[in-house]
């Protein structure tokens, strides 16, 4: 099993804590209301997006165990087997042509498997971890 975990770009990052930090001092601010029970959503929403938000930047990895990716970024997880994938392309620029982008960097790799399925992943140690996939699957066309 090897852990190969996302690379960050710094304005992705710095963002997210923004958000995070931004959205926690407004939970402070709102004082709650007993005549609004409503208010307690609020909190609830509020709290679940903070805690998904710091979840997805302490919890982007990649893990390559039994011929397979196993992708964690926050609450969202998937697998993906390597015998399926095509073709892995180099990407660099901030709008990614993939609808699903667990990833904290705006350079990557779009991995094709399947007939149609493609993700956007930014692990660290790149290279390490294509070599690592071509070892399972030599066919595999890297763009």
């Amino acid at each position: 099993m090897k852990v190969f975990f996302s690379s960050k770009n710094y304005f992705t990052s710095a963002l997210m804590w923004v958000i995070a930090i931004g959205l926690l001092i407004v939970v402070f601010i709102k004082k709650p209301d007993a005549q609004e029970p409503s208010i307690y959503i609020f909190y609830a929403i509020m709290i679940t997006i903070i805690l998904a938000l710091i979840w997805i930047l302490l919890d982007t990895k990649y893990i390559l165990k039994e011929n397979k990716i196993f992708y964690n970024s926050g609450p969202f997880r998937g697998t993906i087997d390597i015998k399926n994938i095509r073709k892995i392309q180099h990407h660099s620029g901030i709008i990614v042509p993939v609808t699903f982008k667990p990833a904290l960097n705006t350079k990557g790799l779009i991995i094709h498997y399947n007939s149609f399925d493609d993700i956007y992943i930014s692990p660290k140690q790149e290279d390490l971890f294509l070599k690592e996939l071509l070892k399972v699957n030599p066919n595999i066309e890297i763009i």
